[in-house]
């Protein structure tokens, strides 16, 4: 892209070139089985776009100036939550472990907040502490299955970005289902008002706050574990080396653009003098499996201890 900017002449015709790039680079699906998970999320925002405008027609919610600038703030949420899923999907080596990780935390989102409607609308949490216990079992699984944080950093975001959207969903139809139902009616509060409370809830909640402290969460677990597993954080970053074109200081530099090589290249023994070799793939294999095996086993855990846990 940075080159072909140099070749345009005009400021106007930068713009055009640089937006359509950012354009191919958000809007352009992914491919492959990736392209199910993300009709998975654009369905699942679509309807809990069209169920929250279903439920504010049914209940005649107050509709003023205030209401139409939150409805446009939670479109925006919506569709920058897909437009970001699709853009962590055709990250490679990501779809994988982010959409395991996925399953985790919406099975851990769901066991905070109850499995029953009834439950999901009140405001006690059942068990606050896998709020932070998810997104490091996310990061750092994610981290070992793609031998960098870099792909536990995205896997994280993708995992927290799939269970905001299928968590907002199950809580819009929990308040459309539920309604005032179980509210204390001697605290003034009308049904349309009840209502309207918690729908903004679930929006406050399960598009903004959970999702920050997820991603934050899952970020610092996978940094930590690639500086505690592979001694760094990252790979190598493309940068500009500079090359002289013979011996003494008056040699012209020639900058040279040197690129880390992908994962494949390097478990095949390619790399930098030095650097040390990924894992094979027989061992990320082995790792994503045992990944996958544990978010199963830790999600039927979870809904099970909720479902016998004792409710006030």
């Amino acid at each position: 892209m940075i080159g072909e900017l140099d070749r345009l002449d005009g400021r106007a015709r930068r713009w055009r070139f640089a937006l359509g790039c950012v354009a191919a680079a958000v809007v352009v699906p992914p491919w492959g089985p990736a392209a199910a998970a993300l009709a998975a999320m654009t369905a699942a925002a679509a309807g809990a776009g069209g169920l929250y405008v279903a439920t504010h027609v049914h209940y005649r919610l107050h509709t003023d100036g205030w209401t139409w600038a939150g409805t446009l703030i939670l479109l925006l949420l919506l569709v920058g939550y897909v437009l970001g899923g699709g853009v962590l999907l055709r990250r490679p080596g990501v779809a994988g472990p982010g959409l395991v990780g996925a399953l985790l935390v919406t099975a851990a989102w769901l066991a905070v907040g109850g499995f029953t409607f009834e439950e999901w609308l009140k405001p006690i949490p059942h068990h606050p502490w896998l709020i932070v216990l998810t997104p490091v079992l996310v990061g750092a699984g994610a981290t070992l299955w793609g031998g960098g944080a870099a792909v536990g950093r995205r896997a994280a975001r993708l995992a927290t970005v799939t269970a905001a959207l299928a968590v907002y969903l199950y809580g819009v139809l929990a308040v459309a289902v539920v309604g005032a139902t179980g509210h204390d009616p001697s605290d003034g509060w009308t049904t349309a008002q009840i209502v309207a409370d918690d729908l903004g809830n679930q929006a406050v909640f399960y598009l903004v706050a959970l999702p920050l402290v997820t991603s934050t969460i899952g970020w610092a677990a996978a940094t930590a574990t690639a500086r505690l597993r592979f001694g760094s954080s990252m790979p190598a970053p493309a940068y500009l080396a500079v090359r002289t074109a013979g011996p003494g200081p008056a040699a012209d530099p020639a900058p040279v653009t040197t690129q880390p090589q992908s994962r494949p290249a390097r478990e095949a023994g390619g790399g930098t003098p030095g650097a040390i070799p990924a894992a094979p793939a027989r061992r990320s294999r082995a790792w994503f499996l045992l990944l996958l095996s544990a978010a199963l086993a830790a999600a039927a855990f979870l809904v099970l201890f909720t479902m016998l846990s004792p409710h006030a």
